[in-house]
């Protein structure tokens, strides 16, 4: 019979293992938590709201923070309750709303809040939620501080931030696939079982323990300890498991049992790298990316052909969910009450083309993704069956209960140290970024959060295509061009613009203030300004002159971006000379030309109303066309506005 140690001598004392703590209880919200923190009774008294409560519940807050939205609405109440006791009458339904109740709405807002734009709206946006026309409400007239921009992320940097990305994928890729080549060769390793001196340190035979022994379940120390294991958490303890992503260091190797079954439940680190790869490669935020479920059709073949006899089947579509911003197609009501709850209508979804064999492209990491983490979706399928066989669960329980089925689908399931969880859970019920993912894409270059990505390609498509903010509007999927304009306002990305702009401006109008216009004089100050022998020709053609006045030093060969819709070898046809061509000269027979346009824009935006106020072009080329207006001599630029009324007068 063994015995024990004697009396007065020290034992070993059992070693701290890195293994997850026990599972703590959850704050998850469930649907009946989500109505109780957003009661309707509340707003009883005004009927527009309660009565359209399903509605705006079930298609308007969803996804949302119920308190902060609860607080908005509570403005709008307060508002209808105004309006009801000043017009004397009673809003019921949208049948009430119109034009007048808008304008009084901007006014009530403006006059009682610092940052009425946000309040604007918000109820705007909740009138189109229940039915109100949107001929009936008016453009917002009010516009939020601009913040501070965030850094933009150039592109030296974002291609070292892909390449760090895709080092660290292919360490796990290689990492899952070092597990599944080891399947089928592992064996008992437990003397017990007859296994021979050594068993435990082969890795397979350890990896056989996980599968076989321990069912990949994601259990605790102590419930291991409680189930007889303690054994088992010894023999990992000094032995190597997989190499995992630490947020900090990067690939590390680590020991343990905690270790090993990181090749089968990866943590959040773990799939960082992926996420980044998709992020940048996809041009979508990270929410899009989290709420995508496996379970869901994500990719379907690409319809299209880039270019002639392309290969077939070379391109995929992948199918992202859109739960932020405008949705689907607007469900149409039976009629004008309100009779249970409306038909639900379909998530709005975003389309984004793959190629289908570049091992770091969406396709083949969703691909990947959705097998890796197929082991912790078994096991919370078989926790869900495990708890909802109990018929006393405790409050615990519930909450486990609720968050399981919560990520059962999800692709991103990830395993904590407390707990199975889900990207998508922890961005939308706790409202946080997981701080791990933070630190990694921190560590792979960025400064101003998961955004900056996002910016990065944005940024990048609105430079090639000229400072085109349709094209922004259509690379970035926005359901407006006001949305879109947010995205073009960044500190670098202007500050470089303004920089070139202003260099051909100088050029262009270096000559307006000139003195001596020989023929000598002009062809220096024009090679001093950075044109060529065949352009200053130009420039001293009187025929060569734009509709802003100006003389063109290329009018068959207009650079990029300005040679758009002029076919190859002939002239100009936009003749935006104003936005900055570098061709573009302006002599001083220029000025005529431009008060005429000067004057042609204040008119155009005279008439346009409320719409003056948002950010158009017309405001950017009367502001282009004042600066080039102000090199001129003032006497001379009165004078020639004074001749113009004079004109426009008499042809009244």
């Amino acid at each position: 019979m063994p015995r024990g140690p004697r009396i007065g001598l020290k034992t070993n004392q059992p070693e701290c293992l890195a293994f997850p703590k026990p599972i703590a209880p959850h704050p998850y919200n469930t649907e009946n938590a989500r109505e109780r923190a957003l009661d309707f009774e509340e707003f009883k008294d005004c009927s527009l709201i309660y009565l359209n409560a399903s509605e705006i519940h079930d298609e308007f807050l969803k996804g949302k923070n119920l308190n902060k939205e609860k607080q908005k609405i509570r403005v709008v109440c307060d508002f209808i309750r105004y309006y009801e006791q000043k017009m004397n009458i009673k809003v019921t339904s949208t049948k009430n709303i119109n034009v007048s109740f808008c304008v009084d709405y901007i006014i009530y807002c403006i006059n009682r809040f610092k940052s009425p734009a946000i309040k604007i709206r918000f109820c705007w946006r909740l009138l189109r939620t229940i039915g109100v026309s949107s001929d009936i409400i008016p453009p917002n007239p009010t516009r939020e501080a601009v913040g501070d921009a965030r850094e933009e992320l150039d592109a030296q940097s974002a291609r070292n931030f892909l390449n760090r990305a895709k080092q660290e994928a292919r360490v796990i890729i290689e990492r899952f696939h070092q597990a599944e080549e080891m399947n089928a060769r592992g064996r008992d390793p437990r003397r017990a079982a007859g296994a021979r001196l050594g068993a435990w340190d082969q890795l397979e035979n350890r990896l056989w323990v996980c599968r076989e022994l321990l069912g990949l379940q994601a259990r605790t120390e102590r419930d291991l300890i409680e189930v007889g294991h303690r054994n088992i958490i010894r023999s990992m303890a000094k032995r190597s498991g997989a190499v995992v992503i630490d947020p900090v260091r990067g690939a590390v190797q680590q020991t343990g049992l905690a270790a090993h079954f990181r090749f089968y439940h990866p943590s959040v680190a773990d799939l960082a790298p992926f996420i980044a790869l998709l992020l940048i490669r996809a041009n979508v935020n990270l929410q899009t990316v989290a709420d995508l479920q496996a379970s869901s059709m994500w990719w379907k073949p690409y319809a299209r052909a880039f270019y002639h006899e392309e290969e077939p089947e070379r391109w995929v579509s992948i199918i992202l969910p859109k739960l932020r911003g405008a949705q689907g197609g607007r469900r149409k009501r039976r009629d004008g009450t309100k009779v249970g709850k409306a038909d639900v209508k379909s998530p709005a979804t975003i389309s984004i083309p793959s190629l289908k064999r570049p091992w770091s492209h969406p396709f083949q990491i969703l691909t990947f993704l959705q097998e890796m983490t197929q082991p912790l979706r078994n096991e919370i399928k078989r926790r869900i069956d495990e708890l909802s066989a109990k018929a006393d669960r405790s409050e615990q329980e519930r909450r486990e209960l609720d968050r399981l089925h919560f990520i059962k689908d999800d692709m991103f399931v990830y395993r904590s140290e407390q707990e199975v969880t889900s990207l998508k859970f922890v961005t939308r019920e706790q409202q946080v970024t997981p701080r791990p993912l933070v630190e990694v894409l921190k560590r792979y270059g960025l400064t101003a959060g998961v955004k900056q990505l996002r910016d990065a390609g944005l940024q990048f498509g609105f430079r090639v295509s000229g400072n085109n903010l349709l094209i922004l509007h259509l690379l970035a999927r926005h359901s407006s061009r006001e949305t879109a304009a947010a995205y073009a306002r960044r500190r670098e990305f202007f500050r470089r613009s303004e920089e070139l702009f202003i260099a051909i401006f100088e050029k262009s109008v270096a000559l307006v203030r000139s003195s001596s216009y020989s023929i000598a004089n002009l062809r220096a100050a024009l090679r001093s300004s950075g044109l060529d022998d065949w352009q200053i020709t130009n420039i001293l053609n009187p025929d060569n002159r734009s509709r802003y006045g100006n003389r063109c030093g290329g009018p068959n060969s207009p650079p990029e971006p300005f040679n758009k819709g002029t076919p190859p070898g002939q002239l100009c046809r936009s003749q935006d000379c104003i936005d900055g061509c570098p061709l573009a000269r302006f002599l001083p027979d220029a000025l005529p030309f431009l008060v005429r346009i000067w004057s042609s824009i204040v008119q155009q935006l005279s008439n346009v109303g409320i719409a003056a106020a948002f950010d158009n072009s017309l405001q950017h080329r009367l502001q282009r066309l004042e600066r080039i207006l102000d090199k001129y001599p003032r006497e001379d630029v009165l004078a020639e506005k004074n001749k113009l009324a004079t004109e426009e007068g008499g042809n009244r």
